[in-house]
């Protein structure tokens, strides 16, 4: 039942990367007019600026590049977290004040975030080895 509550919170957070990892897609607008009169005195007259969408896969040619990508969205979001849990757990020692329960229960969350940052940073080093893998192939 935990794993499944834990589960719950990881398909959270990559629709949430998926949804909302529009940091990536740059609009770059550049403003047209129609002619040089109204170019030289800044008015528009009704004119609607062009956009123009830049692909964010651009620079992606392999799944090993597109899980990359993915990896570096994944690790902008969670380091926070992870640190956010260190300090959680520090309160929990805090609070404690010597009751053996909630000190282990502090010393389980601090574990727990440790051992979480150290995936969510050995996950590059993962995809590293999984690219020179396959490419070999």
């Amino acid at each position: 039942m935990i794993l499944l509550k834990y589960l719950k919170y990881l398909a959270f957070v990559l629709v949430a990367v998926v949804i909302f990892g529009g940091y990536s897609v740059v609009m770059a607008a550049t403003t047209g007019t129609s002619n040089s009169n109204n170019a030289t005195s800044g008015v528009n007259n009704g004119v609607i600026p062009s956009v123009e969408l830049l692909n964010p896969l651009k620079n992606i040619n392999s799944i090993g590049d597109l899980l990359e990508a993915i990896l570096h969205i994944v690790m902008i979001l969670m380091i926070p977290i992870v640190v956010f849990y260190i300090i959680y757990s520090g309160f929990k020692y805090v609070t404690a004040l010597g009751n053996a329960s909630q000190v282990e229960e502090a010393s389980q969350s601090l574990l727990y975030a440790v051992i979480g940052g150290v995936l969510i940073l050995g996950s590059l080093a993962i995809v590293d080895i999984i690219k020179s893998v396959v490419s070999q192939f």
